[in-house]
């Protein structure tokens, strides 16, 4: 597993934040401003869930969405829904100024990551992204180990048929001669 600055170098990880406060943006721009000018992270913003299911089909290898839960138009729990139909390698954590136990339980019930409360913790939030981009690494080599052994599969059974069709060919010469 590649630590989260040597995967940066690979590519960058991309980070959609979701959420409908106005100061975020320019807060998630200027505590993260070192690693996205560096190119470790890329950030992408959404007001609310429809917005944030455009971004995700503008840009379907996001890693990472944190989610606030009340949203207008469509809530963080109706994206959380969404996303889990998509079926995709992307991670939620959901942030909610809620912090109670019903509704972290609704959260990891609906395959929220992870949940952080609000006013965020910048730390916390560095630390959730890291270990949650360290996760996404762990599928993402999974699936690539995956199809590597399906592909190396797939030539071996390749390789099996061509070697009985030359067995059967050489069997029917035999019984010719």
């Amino acid at each position: 597993m590649l630590p989260t600055t040597e995967m940066a170098r690979n590519m960058p990880a991309k980070i959609l934040f979701v959420d409908d406060e106005p100061d975020l943006e320019c807060l998630i721009c200027q505590k993260f401003r070192q690693k996205i000018r560096t190119g470790e992270y890329q950030v992408f913003f959404a007001h609310n869930g429809v917005e944030a299911l455009s971004t995700l089909r503008e840009q379907p290898d996001i890693d990472i969405i944190l989610t606030d839960i009340n949203m207008p138009v469509m809530d963080g729990m109706a994206l959380l829904a969404k996303l889990n139909e998509l079926v995709t390698m992307v991670k939620t954590v959901v942030i909610s100024a809620y912090g109670d136990l019903g509704n972290i339980r609704k959260a990891m019930n609906g395959g929220a990551f992870d949940f952080l409360i609000k006013p965020i913790n910048f730390q916390d939030l560095e630390i959730t992204i890291n270990k949650t981009l360290s996760e996404v690494q762990k599928l993402k080599e999974n699936r690539r180990d995956r199809q590597e052994k399906e592909e190396a599969l797939r030539r071996s059974e390749a390789s099996a048929r061509e070697q009985a069709t030359k067995l059967e060919l050489t069997l029917q010469e035999l019984q010719r001669t």
